[in-house]
């Protein structure tokens, strides 16, 4: 039941990413040093049962460029631009049969190989550039849902939703869609 529900999620969330139509509606940008908004910088966020999770990561613009498409098999992504993305749970999560403990992660993307794509997430936290967290510190690794849309999403936005009970993240750059679920344990 859950992996269907699961991938009901999915779906809508991808035509959550459809509708959007390559714009940041209902982005949250992070604010900057100054207190001004950081265009630069986005937060997604979602209550599941009183359970709050957040992802802040950076948005990359793709100004011509298909970076997805250029990632060779194996490439690990930091998922965002400058500082790691970082996915903070305030309780235990469920990705299908694979447990996360509530806390701070940093999040990272591996192009597996042709159209499978999974998602990681390492105890360390905060990391800048090349070459990124230590491998063996991964706790966490998924597949994503793949697809791609006709809609254009210029800069990298991410979204978390709530689909009556269960979550789902998904990416949306290009016309690249990236998509999981999960539920809070």
């Amino acid at each position: 039941m859950l992996r269907i529900t699961c991938l009901v999620s999915v779906l809508a969330l991808s035509m959550a990413f459809v509708a959007m139509g390559g714009t940041a509606a209902a982005q949250t940008t992070m604010p900057s040093g100054g207190g001004e908004m950081d265009p630069g910088r986005g937060m997604a966020e979602v209550t599941l049962s009183g359970v709050k999770v957040s992802v802040e990561y950076g948005r990359p613009e793709m100004k011509g460029r298909d970076m997805l498409a250029m990632a060779p098999a194996g490439f690990v992504w930091r998922f965002g631009s400058n500082k790691s993305t970082t996915f903070t749970t305030d309780a235990d999560l469920m990705f299908g049969d694979k447990s996360l403990a509530k806390g701070s992660y940093s999040a990272w993307i591996k192009h597996v190989e042709g159209d499978s794509w999974s998602l990681i997430l390492n105890s360390e936290v905060g990391i800048w550039g090349a070459p990124g967290a230590k491998r063996e510190n991964d706790v966490l690794e998924v597949p994503l849902t793949y697809s791609v849309e006709d809609e254009m999403v210029e800069r990298l936005t991410v979204r978390l939703m709530d689909m009556e009970g269960q979550g789902a993240l998904g990416l949306g750059w290009g016309t690249h869609r990236l998509i999981v679920g999960f539920s809070v344990k």
